[in-house]
């Protein structure tokens, strides 16, 4: 499946935005003269208004107006579909019915044949046979966050590879009993090698307070924390947080970086200090 959307409409993320802040439909009017009829009709994705009231609208959800307008007007990444295979690695994206539509990823290191599952929301046996016909052996199977989106098929996909499953320790509590099946917590510390590649990781709290991503030769696994012009919902210190610690831990990569998030379509670093105007 390829993506010819955004994960997020204009109306999600203004809904992301004004739950984040806490701000009330009341005071939304004020600051923006909008009804809250049409505030409304926004988050229902009935309404996209004229740029001039996005930028009124940006300004009160302390988001950046022009990065809104782009996001409301149709912006999609640039390779949002792209496969990504270098001389060093190869990941594919498995796209999953996990009761709403997800992303797994599996990595290849080429030169062992080792490989690693990112997230395990569903479907196993499609991950499995993506990552038999790339012909690898996943070792180790990253979870960026504890959601049942992004978990479900953990025992199904354990149990038929042996990989050795990763979690941070924050998030183990939102794995019920599935949480037997982590042998390895991580941490900003954290380092593991998947054959000849050196993956470290991120600890990225907000959508979750143990949201982490994994990084490793130019590539970046998200999880909730960033999508393509968005990020996976937070409210209060939880969303400021969470904005601060992805501007801090991931925008800082190189420009370059491939991001593969928990939802919707791939994009990169430089994408997303253009365009996603939770960034401002």
């Amino acid at each position: 499946m390829n993506y010819d959307t955004l994960e997020d409409f204009f109306g999600d993320i203004v809904g992301k935005a004004k739950r984040g802040l806490g701000i009330s439909d009341s005071r939304l009017e004020k600051e923006t003269g909008l009804s809250s009829a049409q505030i409304s009709e926004i988050e229902n994705y009935e309404l996209v208004p004229e740029d001039s009231t996005i930028q009124t609208l940006a300004h009160a959800l302390r988001l950046d107006g022009n990065k809104l307008i782009g996001i409301a007007r149709g912006w999609l990444p640039a390779g949002g579909n792209e496969p990504y295979d270098t001389s060093e690695l190869q990941i594919e994206r498995v796209v999953l019915d996990a009761g709403m539509v997800v992303n797994a990823y599996i990595l290849k290191c080429k030169k062992s044949g080792s490989g690693a599952i990112v997230d395990a929301g569903g479907q196993a046996e499609k991950i499995l046979n993506k990552a038999e016909d790339m012909s690898v052996k996943p070792t180790h199977l990253f979870l960026t966050h504890g959601h049942g989106d992004h978990t479900g098929a953990l025992r199904e996909l354990k149990s038929a590879t042996g990989a050795k499953v990763f979690c941070s320790e924050e998030d183990m509590g939102l794995l019920g009993s599935s949480k037997t099946l982590v042998d390895a917590l991580v941490d900003d510390t954290w380092g593991e090698r998947v054959g000849e590649l050196s993956v470290t990781g991120a600890g990225l709290p907000g959508h979750t307070s143990g949201g982490f991503g994994y990084g490793t030769s130019g590539v970046f696994f998200s999880g909730d924390a960033l999508f393509a012009g968005s990020l996976g919902g937070a409210r209060g210190n939880a969303y400021s947080g969470q904005i601060e610690v992805v501007r801090k831990k991931v925008l800082s990569l190189s420009g370059d970086t491939r991001i593969f998030p928990g939802h919707g379509p791939i994009t990169s670093v430089e994408q997303e200090i253009e365009h996603n105007p939770y960034f401002v």
